[in-house]
């Protein structure tokens, strides 16, 4: 099975190149990884996620500076690949007049759950990279300096569309890793290990199922009519993925609600759309004879991507004085 996907950038060729064989640099584009290793023809390359464990093993098959790069691979970062055949992945980079053509090619032995997985996933990875390398696919994304009236809305089976709008499109444009999600990660009941081999349609296509038999309890913010913001919260006894994530028991938590995850999209945050969110989220779960809300903020956010998932700090701060049991998740 081939996977083969292309892109126009309007960067040189030699600025690509540093972005595939930087060593020891991480790449948000590619699973947040970093390569360690020697970049010869026959030298092995380990790709080690951010707490150092090894995702991705590669022999280079061949380098062509700053045309060619191939390199047979082997994912490990979950058991369902481990017993699969290495596939062979392919960086070709061509010269055009406004700067050169990316494309990825991936050869597999056998239709599997890799073969599936970057399938799914390898425009994603392009638009990473995109992201990285040119100037004007960040400028794509600067803050607007006014957003004009937002409003909250609940989703419902109705609001389908606009919410597979917002994340098929919106959502995660400046970190396109993590698109697969589609914050099915808060509803999932499976183990860390089945997780980690989801691709994006399966999950996709999982809270289309939820959504339609109005299983989601989420909040969608328009600008007009376009969905720019997002929040998942309901009973912290039936987010699964909540319970797992943060090693909560169900039972402890009897009339307590969770806020899961918040996603605003680039070019609307810092206009308080995420505080907008809470209030609102808490105020439904009140409605709903709630005493308690939780959520899972970090400590400190390096970056506005690692806001989504439960959100930072200061929005709870701004919501409640209360910090309860603060942990090794916070």
């Amino acid at each position: 099975m081939r996977v083969v996907k292309e892109l126009e950038l309007h960067v040189a060729p030699e600025e690509v190149w540093r972005a595939l064989v930087a060593p020891e640099e991480r790449r948000a584009w590619y699973y947040g990884q970093a390569a360690f290793g020697e970049w010869r023809p026959g030298g092995r390359v380990e790709w080690r996620s951010e707490d150092g464990s090894v995702a991705e093993e590669s022999t280079v098959r061949e380098l062509d500076p700053p045309r060619r790069r191939v390199l047979e691979s082997r994912w490990l970062f979950a058991a369902a690949f481990t017993t699969e055949s290495p596939h062979v992945l392919t960086w070709e980079l061509e010269p055009t007049a406004l700067g050169c053509r990316v494309r990825m090619s991936a050869d597999f032995q056998e239709s599997g759950q890799a073969s599936r997985l970057l399938q799914s996933e390898s425009e994603a990875i392009l638009r990473g990279l995109r992201l990285q390398v040119d100037p004007a696919a960040r400028a794509e994304l600067a803050r607007l300096d006014e957003i004009g009236e937002i409003d909250i809305r609940d989703l419902t089976p109705e609001r389908l569309g606009d919410y597979l709008r917002f994340f098929d499109d919106e959502a995660f444009r400046d970190n396109p890793a993590w698109q697969g999600c589609y914050c099915m990660e808060t509803h999932w009941a499976g183990s860390s290990e089945e997780w980690a081999g989801r691709t994006a349609a399966d999950n996709r296509d999982a809270m289309v199922r939820l959504i339609e038999d109005d299983g989601v309890a989420a909040l969608l913010a328009y600008a007009g009519e376009r969905p720019v913001g997002w929040c998942n919260y309901g009973r912290t006894s039936r987010l699964q993925g909540v319970l797992s994530r943060y090693e909560l028991e169900a039972r402890n938590h009897d009339g307590v609600g969770s806020i899961a995850c918040f996603v605003i999209a680039a070019q609307y945050r810092g206009h308080g759309l995420a505080g907008r969110l809470l209030e609102a989220a808490c105020a439904r779960l009140a409605d709903r004879g709630l005493r308690w809300v939780e959520g899972y903020p970090k400590r400190a956010a390096e970056s506005a991507q690692e806001v989504t998932g439960g959100c930072c700090q200061c929005i709870f701060g701004r919501a409640s004085s209360l910090t309860a049991r603060p942990d090794k998740h916070s």
